[in-house]
């Protein structure tokens, strides 16, 4: 029987091709304070609320495998119209 090149390349080649696999991406928030007076900067005691990932601290997150890929701080609607509060949120991702 003769191996035909053409086919015997092409059957290597989906062998050694990869599988893509999708990654994942969460969003997270900390803990909403007060806007004054300004509350201090999240740092790694900070607990986030992730949907998938869970409440963790970014430590934590990072030894669960998760990256952080952006932190901002955002405002959300407080107790004094005046005056909104503010919260950190964290975007993090999962290769």
């Amino acid at each position: 029987m003769k191996l035909n090149p053409v086919a015997a390349v092409a059957a290597f080649a989906l062998v050694a091709v990869p599988v893509a696999q999708a990654g994942q991406a969460d969003i997270c928030y900390g803990p909403s304070l007060p806007s004054i007076p300004m509350p201090p900067p999240a740092d790694n005691t900070t607990v986030f609320n992730c949907p998938q990932a869970g409440s963790r601290t970014v430590p934590e997150l990072a030894n669960l495998g998760w990256q952080v890929v952006q932190m901002t701080p955002v405002t959300t609607p407080g107790g004094d119209p005046t005056f909104p509060n503010v919260t950190a949120q964290l975007i993090i991702q999962k290769p």
